[in-house]
């Protein structure tokens, strides 16, 4: 039987996820208010915002996502990590749910029902995984670097 974690342990693990969640909320309100600035200022047209966000959406995020995890992927990780797969479809199916009951609470307009139950769904498709792969690739860095000093074959 294993032994339970520390509770120095689970403070440690819960100060990395907070610490992960905080860098990535404290990257994107540099950048959201970068980008309010820009705009408020008359640097970026209202085209140009739309094409910084297609840019951010679909080339720099899906590339930093690669570059920091990609270095750290061996066969031996993906066998012991292949369920994380799921998650996208795990929180995509609870914003979806909680979508549907905000409609149902707020009663939008029918015009606007999908819009809503869409917004909820995907408001942290791509945020959620960068707070929880950054906070997993220091954590799998940790537990390795312990087995290692500790001597701990597989």
């Amino acid at each position: 039987m294993e032994d339970s974690p520390e509770p120095q342990d689970l403070l440690d693990l819960a100060r990395t996820i907070a610490l992960a969640a905080g860098r990535s909320v404290g990257q994107a309100a540099v950048l959201t208010g970068a980008g309010v600035y820009m705009g408020r200022a008359g640097h970026i047209s209202k085209a140009g915002t739309r094409v910084l966000s297609v840019l951010s959406m679909r080339v720099t995020i899906p590339c930093m996502l690669f570059s920091r995890v990609v270095p750290q992927v061996s066969w031996e990780l993906l066998l012991e990590a292949w369920p994380m797969a799921l998650l996208p479809l795990f929180f995509v199916a609870t914003g979806l749910a909680l979508g549907s009951a905000v409609v149902k609470i707020t009663r939008p307009p029918d015009s606007f029902r999908k819009l809503v139950v869409a917004a909820v769904a995907f408001g942290n498709s791509t945020g959620m995984p960068i707070v929880i792969l950054s906070m997993l690739m220091q954590q799998i860095g940790y537990l390795y670097a312990e087995e290692e000093s500790a001597g701990i074959d597989d």
